[in-house]
């Protein structure tokens, strides 16, 4: 007696495989698996249960990322965020709250100095005014960022001591 299609062992594993790919899916979109991320500070790694709750995204550098979630790293202990993309659920990011305060406290006089730059291109003295002060609020921030690190250094001195 000839097997039907569904009796036949190849069918059966192919459905198998599927239904388990399946179950993966749903698991991966779902956010019941939860996602592993290293800290951008200690790079340690962490696990994070997202529960599918955004917060409110109060960045403006990062106006077109949604908050899935804020959290501590496990090891050094600094406040971190996990953005995604709005229409690219795959685009992930985490990054360190207070560098990204750093950055919001100059982010609209940069801008506003950003399209300055562009409207005065072929204005010499001017252009080169605007220029002048781009690179001075660059400053200013990646002098803030460095006291943030070395804060966070301070704070947890063990983590940063690396053992021969």
């Amino acid at each position: 007696m000839p097997k039907t299609i569904i009796e036949s062992t190849h069918f059966r594993s192919l459905i198998n495989c599927l239904f388990k790919k399946l179950i993966i899916e749903c698991f991966v979109n779902m956010n019941l698996l939860p996602k592993i991320k290293s800290c951008p500070c200690c790079n340690s790694l962490n696990l994070i249960k997202i529960n599918g709750v955004s917060y409110e995204n109060n960045f403006l550098s990062l106006k077109d990322w949604v908050l899935k979630k804020i959290f501590n790293c496990r090891k050094c202990r600094v406040k971190l965020g996990l953005f995604a993309e709005h229409a690219n659920i795959k685009g992930e990011m985490i990054v360190w709250i207070d560098l990204l305060k750093c950055e919001e406290a100059y982010y609209k006089n940069l801008t506003n100095l950003q399209k300055s730059k562009e409207k005065l291109k072929k204005q010499n003295k001017k252009y080169e005014d605007v220029i002048k002060e781009i690179n001075d609020i660059q400053n200013k921030i990646r002098l803030d960022q460095v006291k943030v690190k070395i804060k966070a250094k301070i704070q947890n001195p063990g983590i940063f001591v690396r053992h021969a």
